[in-house]
């Protein structure tokens, strides 16, 4: 087998990789999402005064957790065809989410104090 074809076929594979791990994130997004509706609706209808901080904190680990999939699949994709353009978008996008992620990070610390 030789070099190109072996590129060709790790190509293919993470073409077919970025939808997959995109996905995944918004899996986990959509569940932390449901899950903190269904905390919401229980607390709710039994009128329970119990704080929110646990759905809450549950949901910014979500949400955490969904952009680092999402970050990941952008790595895959700048994988396939690095140029700057590709690499510009790239940096741009992971300080976004990055910022994201610390702002989230931060609620969730000052939900567990």
């Amino acid at each position: 087998m030789g070099l190109n074809v072996i590129e060709e076929v790790v190509l293919v594979i993470i073409e077919h990789l970025v939808p997959l791990v995109e996905a995944c994130g918004a899996f986990v997004i959509v569940l932390g999402v449901v899950h903190a509706i269904i905390y919401q609706l229980r607390r709710h209808f039994a009128l329970d005064p119990d704080s929110v901080a646990g759905a809450r904190l549950q949901l910014v680990e979500s949400l955490v957790m969904g952009l680092e999939f999402q970050v990941a699949a952008d790595v895959l994709k700048t994988a396939i065809s690095p140029t700057w353009d590709d690499l510009l978008h790239l940096a741009a996008l992971i300080i976004l989410r990055t910022v994201l992620n610390y702002l989230l990070e931060r609620e969730a610390r000052s939900l567990c104090e």
